[in-house]
């Protein structure tokens, strides 16, 4: 065979062989950008990656876009109060133990009974309402000034200076509180919500897990405690560097699970719900007595968070208290909620 016959022979060989490293290059190359990051439709951001073989392609492989909850915090544009979103499941809500509450006394309410409560996702301050907060909600007409002539131990000055801005709000009805949260664009929590919040999921008895009380952890009756106001209850052993009540957020070491601060002591905070028993069920007619008329003295109203003006007993997440809801103290305060 002539070298001209070679030739006209291996020509068709070399375009096949170079058709078909095209193919298997381009079959790569699409393979590998499928094993990348994909971009989640929700949020915008890398979701985990789909594991492919690096020589087979799917056509018919589709990601169906699901609806993320939220996550992280946002600001309310009213008050500028910073909210934290607790997730949609259950926890546990409740408490036994020695230290649990048992009777009806004055305020203090049964929490003996532990039980699993399904929740659905929402919204709640990180703290407790300010004064210049709730200023600026009387300054607009949506609220009545708190009361002024019961005294705590900063003096009367903690209602006017302006050193006291970033201390709560007290002195608050719990029709005070429930006007307070409808106009900031929110409401008051739930006492189930109110106590997810602060333990979590996993049933810890205080919101900083189950470690012993130590004064970085929150503001209750100690060695300042103003003997005359509380008598015994206050604890010598501890100083947390505050008589009365404390700036906000002042005891970041006593956060809960979800990063809320002052979820005990300090201030009592009210919620929603009517003063029933266990088991917690939403759809007894606890949770349906919100609109009530302002000055109604019943229902009696939970309170949660244990203040600084009580012991350590009072401190507990499960810890329950009621009072009438034209009542107010000046360890009584106010922390709103939201939900879509």
């Amino acid at each position: 065979m002539s070298e001209k016959s070679n030739n006209s022979f291996l020509v068709p060989i070399f375009i096949f062989s170079l058709g078909l490293l095209l193919i298997l290059s381009s079959c790569n190359s699409v393979s590998l950008q499928e094993t990348g990051p994909i971009s989640d439709p929700i949020n915008g951001t890398p979701a985990t990656a789909i594991e492919t073989t690096p020589t087979v392609l799917s056509t018919t492989a589709t990601i169906e876009p699901t609806q993320a909850e939220p996550s992280g915090n946002r600001i309310s544009e009213k008050d500028q109060m910073e909210m934290v979103f607790i997730p949609a499941g259950e926890f546990i809500m409740g408490c036994e133990g020695a230290d649990c509450t048992v009777d009806v006394w004055p305020g203090p309410y049964p929490d003996f009974m532990v039980q699993t409560v399904y929740l659905d996702g929402y919204w709640i301050d990180k703290t407790a309402v300010t004064i210049k907060q709730y200023q600026m909600c009387v300054a607009e007409g949506a609220c009545r000034p708190y009361e002024t002539n019961n005294i705590p131990p900063q003096g009367k000055e903690y209602f006017t200076d302006p050193k006291y801005a970033n201390y709560p709000v007290i002195n608050v009805s719990w029709f005070k509180a429930r006007d307070y949260c409808e106009w900031a664009g929110r409401r008051l929590a739930t006492e189930a919500e109110w106590e997810k919040a602060a333990r979590g999921t996993d049933g810890r008895k205080y919101p900083w897990g189950n470690d012993a009380y130590s004064e970085e952890y929150a503001n209750i009756c100690d060695k300042n405690c103003p003997p005359a106001k509380k008598g015994v209850i206050a604890n010598a052993n501890f100083d947390d560097g505050y008589a009365g009540p404390a700036p906000v957020g002042s005891y970041p070491a006593g956060a809960s699970p979800y990063g809320l601060l002052d979820m005990a002591g300090n201030v009592w905070e009210w919620t929603s719900t009517a003063a029933e028993p266990y088991p917690y069920d939403p759809n007894d007619g606890r949770e349906s007595q919100y609109d009530i008329e302002d000055g109604s003295k019943w229902p009696e109203r939970i309170l949660r968070g244990g203040p600084w003006s009580d012991g350590l007993a009072y401190q507990r997440s499960s810890f329950r208290y009621r009072a009438v809801g034209i009542y107010w103290n000046f360890n009584m305060g106010i922390r709103c909620a939201y939900s879509d």
